[in-house]
């Protein structure tokens, strides 16, 4: 008999979680739609195993312990972006003013909630930073999803048009996709899986994340319209992968490892930290390729420790630095931590500067690494 596993899930990965659910014959049941909604159904209780929402929301369900901070992976990145119907011509949306003249020309605009969805909420400030909303406001079209809005646009008739994320647009029939909204206008959406605190399914929830977030499926999620970096748990099979990042970003910066000492966390991190209450992450390109790190290390008397936290050069500047320190901090506060402590050598100014936006301050303390010279802590 099928595993069934309850979902309260933003629309943007129905697409995916089908996809996968039936790679391995998993049934899907529950709720997918606007974000907002979803945060409102699951804070109501509506039952799930599965909870997918923006990572942000995550990382703050994760901090209260709703969901189960270990479990949570990113999906990818999805970018808002133009629709048309299938056999219309895709017309020119590269520009602000190619987009503001396409809207103008259609008759129709189909679109999401601009109240609770993603997409609609964003595309409603696109429409004002054009101008243009109260000249569209006849013709526009809004539905309680993007799903909702696409399928709509794909039996309408005239000269229509629609916006939502990519996703939905991939998983509707009869649209097609344009191109991400143009540079200034754009949005790009992470989105991130969960295990509910609350499943009576937690194992095969949990397996269903992985295997969601994981290798097996990143064609998957690709092909669904995802794509950017994703964040999930380390395993034994990313060992040199993620030995290698660490010694790139030293030797960058003029710093040595020190396997037989500070670096020798990670010839094992199921014992340096999974079994020790604590959490190692990796941050995967699109390309499978693992770009940067970060792990919570267990201390004493409710301190933890946040190291290995580094990002090969081509990662750095899309947000992946902020992610994990937020998903870092979401575990320690789920973990009952009071207390998060690092130590940083001066010369990684980017790092600090990251720390301090955070509210992490100066500490004195002993380095355990010979390449540091800074130490800071944050109380939780």
């Amino acid at each position: 008999m099928a595993t069934q596993l309850q979902f309260v899930s933003a629309g943007a990965a129905q697409g995916l979680v089908a996809s996968v659910a039936r790679q391995t014959g998993v049934e899907v049941a529950g709720s997918f739609g606007a974000v907002a909604s979803m945060l409102e159904k699951f804070l109501a209780g509506e039952p799930c195993d599965v909870v997918i929402l923006t990572h942000a929301q995550v990382a703050d369900l994760a901090a209260q312990g709703r969901v189960i901070a270990a479990s949570c992976a990113d999906l990818g990145s999805v970018p808002t972006a133009i629709a048309v119907r299938a056999g219309d011509e895709a017309m020119d949306v590269s520009s602000e003013k190619a987009l503001r003249e396409a809207l103008l020309g259609a008759d129709a605009i189909y679109y999401p909630d601009p109240g609770k969805s993603t997409a609609g909420i964003h595309f409603a400030k696109v429409l004002d930073q054009l101008g243009i909303r109260a000249m569209v406001s006849a013709r526009s079209k809004i539905f309680p999803n993007g799903a909702a809005a696409m399928a709509a646009l794909g039996e309408a008739r005239g000269r229509p048009i629609g916006c939502t994320q990519t996703t939905e647009i991939f998983a509707a029939p009869g649209v097609r996709l344009v191109a991400p909204l143009p540079r200034g206008l754009d949005l790009e959406t992470v989105y991130t899986a969960a295990v509910n605190a609350a499943s009576t399914q937690a194992q095969a929830a949990a397996a269903f994340v992985e295997r969601l977030a994981g290798d097996e499926a990143r064609k998957a999620r690709i092909d669904a319209g995802f794509r950017g970096y994703a964040i999930r748990s380390a395993t034994s099979a990313d060992h040199d992968a993620i030995r290698g990042v660490v010694a790139g970003v030293l030797g960058e910066y003029g710093l040595a490892t020190d396997p037989a000492g500070v670096d020798s966390d990670l010839a094992d991190l199921e014992a340096s930290y999974f079994s020790r209450g604590g959490i190692f992450e990796v941050a995967v390109g699109s390309d499978g390729r693992i770009a940067g790190c970060c792990g919570v290390y267990f201390l004493a008397g409710g301190t933890c420790e946040l190291r290995k936290m580094y990002l090969v050069k081509e990662a750095r500047g899309h947000g992946i630095g902020g992610r994990l320190l937020r998903r870092a901090l979401a575990f320690a506060r789920s973990r009952g931590y009071k207390r998060m402590e690092l130590e940083t050598a001066s010369v990684l100014k980017e790092a600090i500067a990251l720390y301090a936006g955070a509210g992490f301050r100066p500490i004195q303390r002993k380095h355990h690494a010979g390449r540091t010279d800074q130490a800071f802590a944050l109380d939780l």
